[in-house]
Formats: structure tokens, sequence, C-alpha cells
């Protein structure tokens, strides 16, 4: 059962025995997976739920709609937007359907820098096959690879360098192209369409517009989660509700997951939490290819094909190296990134069915941290703080050099980045005017779609939030189940890591 914000006339007050906060990657899996064992699960969502009627392909009303602060949740220095879902079914409903899993490099490293034992690939093998399966998880076929897309392998092969095409959960598509803004055609595959369906069809009853303020830990049977009824849209307390539970699982996505500790008090015993941010920032690269080419980059699967030549995985370093990928957005995302203002922004525009763009990925290692601070109409405000290192800042480098000498390959006649202080480049021979630019802060515009580490696994309660079984440390009955648990970036996109660690956590608990 689905229980609607507007539906509510009158102050929430339940039990049951699991309360999961957040119906994302994270909780949709831990919901479904408990319920099918039987478990009386309640899921809160802060976001509105939405299906395929409700998603109207228009920027201006799906952005609020579906995003964390409507797309625009920056980090404090504003250099970085940190994209996050917010509704039924979170992220899953607004990414663009990337599948990749751990390998076991990355899971080799968080078994030899935080003694993380039990990250195997054996361990993970059961678990990642079920998201696969419930996703419906297959190869890009080849003719779905738009022109966008299509540069980026051409003009690669051309230079030597590896390629690839992802694996997606998407089913029937048609192209569209609004990926960003929920599937219309139900042809990506989210938790809002897989796993909370048949969560509540085992008796889950899922209440949206229901945004979680603080728990109450009373003892190691019993927690009650605090929060208030919303009205949607403005996102203004309407009712209160309090919900008793045996057991609370956070699922809230790794910028409120720890907020949501922090304003229960429990910051004092968790010295880690909301430290070790990663966000793996990506810079855009935007590609002119004259006036006979028609790019059209708006149509077709928005994110189909990278580069692999310079992806770095190892057991010492983790996930590291550089990459190239297509990617096309709404109107409105590639104009508030656009470098340039009034009449030489609108120059740009004015070209936009010749234009190509593509994001530089560059991982990260554990290098921001959240703050807290009181906020009047939800209690806390939570604050992202982060400063690209020099190491990374000089894959960058290395990164923009890759994609504009890649675009150069297959035919751009010029090449430029999101950010004010970069130099248009007319040919590969431009390349070294590259070697100095300097990441600034009012000139970068970079965006994240992979916020994680706030609430990070590991042994030690002074260093780590959660323990390997996802308990948080010192509360037997507290789990935390979504990306803020990776030690550092657990893989280019995120979401099949999420559900598999969700899915392996859930198991856990039943175990238990």
């Amino acid at each position: 059962m689905i229980v609607e914000g507007h539906e509510h006339t009158k102050e929430l007050t339940r039990s049951a025995h699991t309360v999961v906060i957040g119906s994302g990657s994270g909780g949709s899996v831990v919901a479904h997976t408990l319920a099918q064992a039987g478990v009386e699960t309640v899921v809160l969502e802060e976001g509105g739920h939405f299906d395929r009627g409700g998603f109207t392909q228009r920027e201006g009303e799906m952005l609020k709609k579906l995003f964390r602060n409507g797309a625009q949740q920056y980090t404090t220095d504003g250099m970085i937007n940190v994209l996050q879902g917010s509704c039924f079914g979170g992220s899953t409903v607004i990414n663009m359907a990337d599948c990749e899993p751990m390998t076991e490099s990355l899971l080799a490293h968080w078994r030899e820098e935080f003694l993380l034992t039990s990250m195997t690939m054996d361990a993970m093998a059961p678990s990642l096959e079920r998201v696969r399966a419930m996703l419906q998880v297959q190869q890009i076929r080849p003719d779905q690879v738009n022109l966008n897309n299509s540069l980026v392998l051409q003009g690669a092969k051309k230079l030597g360098h590896s390629t690839a095409v992802f694996e997606h959960n998407r089913k029937g598509c048609i192209g569209s192209g609004y990926c960003l803004l929920g599937c219309a055609y139900d042809a990506k595959k989210g938790a809002h369409l897989n796993y909370l369906p048949r969560a509540i069809d085992a008796g889950v009853t899922v209440y949206t517009d229901a945004r979680v303020e603080r728990i109450e830990v009373e003892s190691a049977e019993k927690v009650f989660v605090h929060g208030s009824i919303l009205e949607r849209g403005v996102r203004i307390a309407r009712l209160p509700f309090k919900v008793e539970a045996q057991r609370v699982v956070m699922a809230a996505g790794a910028a409120h997951s720890p907020a949501i500790l922090w304003a229960s008090g429990l910051g004092g015993k968790l010295p880690a939490l909301g430290k070790n941010l990663s966000l793996q920032p990506q810079l855009g690269v935007i590609a002119d290819y004259g006036d006979d080419t028609a790019v059209t980059m708006w149509r077709g699967i928005p994110q189909s094909a990278y580069t692999t030549a310079f992806d770095d995985i190892s057991p010492e370093k983790g996930l590291s190296g550089y990459r190239l990928e297509g990617l096309n957005s709404g109107v409105a995302l590639f104009a508030a990134n656009l470098p340039g203002l009034g009449h030489p922004h609108k120059a740009q525009m004015s070209r936009l069915k010749h234009l190509s763009f593509g994001l530089v990925l560059v991982p990260d290692r554990p290098s921001g941290k959240l703050d807290w601070k009181q906020d009047s109409e939800r209690g806390f405000a939570t604050e992202i703080h982060y400063t690209p290192q020099t190491e990374w800042i000089e894959r960058l480098r290395k990164g923009m050099k890759l994609a504009a000498e890649i675009h150069f390959a297959a035919g751009a006649k010029e090449v430029y980045f999101t950010a004010e202080n970069t130099p248009l480049l007319k040919s590969a021979d431009d390349l070294s005017k590259l070697d100095d630019f300097k990441l600034l802060t009012g000139s970068a515009h970079l965006i994240s779609a992979h916020i994680q580490g706030t609430c990070r696994m590991g042994l030690d309660p002074k260093s780590s939030v959660v323990d390997q079984d996802h308990r948080v440390h010192g509360f037997e009955n507290l789990y935390v189940v979504d990306a803020s648990v990776h030690p550092t970036t657990a893989s280019p996109h995120t979401m099949i890591p999420v559900m598999t660690l969700a899915d392996r956590a859930a198991r856990r608990m039943l175990d238990r």
C-alpha cells in the first residue's frame, strides 16, 4: 500500500517491526527482501509518488518534483552540483540506468585497507545475480548507441584507445532521451517498477511525503522515528508522525542518512559521522562538430559509451584513473552548466544541434565532509564541504586532454569545457593549453551523482560508522544501507553496488 501525504487528515502514529527510511537503491531492496521473508516493514519516503502518467518530460516541473533541492544541491563553495533523487524509487527513477558492479580489485582494496574480510566476489555473487535479474540488466545494443555517444567510440578507436558500451536496466526503450526526468514509457526499470511494487504486494506500507527528522533509540528492541507529513512541492510540514519499530534501516542517501543520525544526537558517539566524503566529480566537455553534422544529443539513450583505456582499479589504490563518457541532458541543465554569459552564451545555445556533450569522470579518494546547522523548518540543514585534491586535479587535466583529443579525432571543429577559464581548443595542437588549467571556485561547473562514504563501513568505531553487517557501531537495531557506507568510491556508477550491498545486508538481518 502507498499512502501519500495528502491522504492524511490527522497525526500518524503506528508501529512496525522494521522501518526503512528512504525508498531508493538501498531502501527498496531491503524493504522487498524483508517483506518477502514475512517481516512487517514500513518505508518512509520524503519525496512524492509519481508514475509514468506524472512524468511530464518538462524540466521545469520534474527537476523540482524528483530531485533533492530541485537539482540544486551544491557544495558550500558552489562548484559542484550534487544530484540526488528524492521521490518514490529515489535515484533509480532519475539516473542514467548504467549498471556497473564492484570489481574484485575494488573489494580487495577494501579488504586490505579497511580489513573488511567479508567483502569478496564469492560473497557478493548471489546478491549481484538477484539484483541483475530484478532490474533486467542487459547490454545496450549497437543500434541503441546514438551519435553523441558513437562519436566517443569513433574518436577513441582512431587513437587506439579501448572503449566499452554500458549494460543498462532498460527494456523496450524508445530513445526519447528523458531519462533524467523519469521514464514516461516505463522502459527504465527503476525500483519504482520492481522492488517497491513487489514489496507492497508482500505487505509493505510506503508513506510518501514523509520527512524523517530524528530517531529516538529507547532500547535494543525499541526505536521511535519522528518526522513530518509534508505538503508536496513546497515540502512544508502539515502533520507530525511517530512510528515505533524494533529495527530502523537508514537508506536516505549519503547526504541525509548521516544528517538524521546527527539530528538524533548520535554524533558524539560516532566520531566518523559525515567524514570521508567522496563525490567523484565530473566536468562537462562540449564539442562543436560544425554546420554539416547534426548531433542532436538530446535524443536516444543519454549515456551509453565510454573509454576504458585509463580506468584504474587496483587493490593498492582502489578506483582511480579517468575516462570520457558520452552524455546528453535536458536543455535547462545543459544551459546551466554551459560557460559564458549573455550574448556568448546565447550564441553557443543556438548551436545546440551541432554540439556533442560528455563528462570527464575522475574517481576521487575520500576527501570531503558534511556539517550540519540548525534549520527552523526541518531541524537541520546539510552542508557539503569538498575541496578537490591536487592529485585529482592532475588526473582531471589528463582526462580533459583525452576528451579533446578523442573529439578532434572524430571530426570536431572546436572543443571546450564547462569551466569559464578553459580556452577554446581548435585542434589537437592546442591540448597543451590545458596544462595551466586551474580549478577555480566560481569558474568551474561540475556535477556529482555519486555521493558516498559519510557513514563509512569499518571495524573501528573511531574511524567508521557501521560494521560489516551495516549495523551502526554501538546499536543493535540501527542500520545504514546506502552509498554512505562505501569506504571509497565503489564503482564509476553506483546503483548496482548499493543494491548489491543492500541485498546482502538484508539477508544478514534475516540471519540474525
